[in-house]
């Protein structure tokens, strides 16, 4: 398994003289690049219907298959974390949301195709628009509206979902 606090060689030279680790920047002794890891950005977002439930999907796939998550992705190149979670939101279960706001952030692994990702996932809270939901089973297995102090956060898929699902029963006034 690779990690994405080290790589073996320099991206330039292809040196094995690169000094990559938890500091920053990674630098080859070498050629003397330079390169400053960053995390990869993702938002998730808890979504109540009228009746105050959350909106929590199945995994159809790895990293935490059947486990619960939210709607939600990586946010690409050039797109606001607001953006991403309309877009996610839209391609995942087809609703429209509204009244976005932010609920906090936390640092988290994703491993993915023999790699793990270091992000940082951000979490908002919203509205949904309408309650017809069309899934893509492509990315969710199956949906579930039910009340967030109903969910163990043992069944949530990341470290990160929990602690939102934390954060989201203590302040909330949930």
């Amino acid at each position: 398994m690779r990690n994405t606090t080290e790589l073996p060689f320099c991206p330039r030279c292809g040196a094995k003289t690169f000094n990559s680790g938890p500091f920053k920047p990674w630098f080859c002794k070498s050629c003397d690049f330079k390169i400053y890891p960053n995390v990869a950005a993702a938002a998730g977002v808890f979504i109540f219907n009228t009746n105050n439930e959350v909106l929590f999907n199945k995994r159809a796939h790895d990293p935490g298959i059947g486990k619960l998550g939210l709607p939600g992705g990586f946010i690409d190149a050039n797109e606001t974390a607001e953006e991403s979670v309309h877009r996610e939101v839209k391609e995942e279960v087809g609703l429209e949301i509204a009244e976005l706001k932010y609920l906090c952030s936390c640092p988290n692994q994703y491993f993915y195709g023999g790699i793990n990702y270091n992000t940082l996932d951000i979490f908002y809270t919203a509205k949904a628009l309408t309650e017809t939901i069309e899934i893509d089973p492509n990315e969710v297995a199956a949906v579930y509206w039910r009340v967030p102090q109903t969910v163990s956060p043992e069944a949530m898929a990341f470290p990160s979902y929990r602690h939102a699902l934390n954060v989201l029963l203590t302040t909330q006034g949930i």
